[in-house]
């Protein structure tokens, strides 16, 4: 399915850019007009997978 919305959030422990894509999410229940976008939180679940560094050691 097409990635219908993207955003670039910062991770607090390390300052690192994070792009997250925002898909519809066919599970979800919406009312008349409204959809409901689901997060893909792979890049967030990798990067928390990894130490983090202190920003001050950059």
């Amino acid at each position: 399915m097409a990635a219908l919305g993207k955003a670039t959030i910062t991770c607090p422990g390390c300052s690192e850019p994070l792009d997250l894509t925002m898909r519809l999410d066919p599970g979800a229940k919406a009312g008349p007009g409204e959809i409901v976008l689901k997060v893909d939180r792979s890049i967030v679940d990798e990067h928390l997978a990894v130490a983090h560094r202190d920003p001050a050691d950059s």
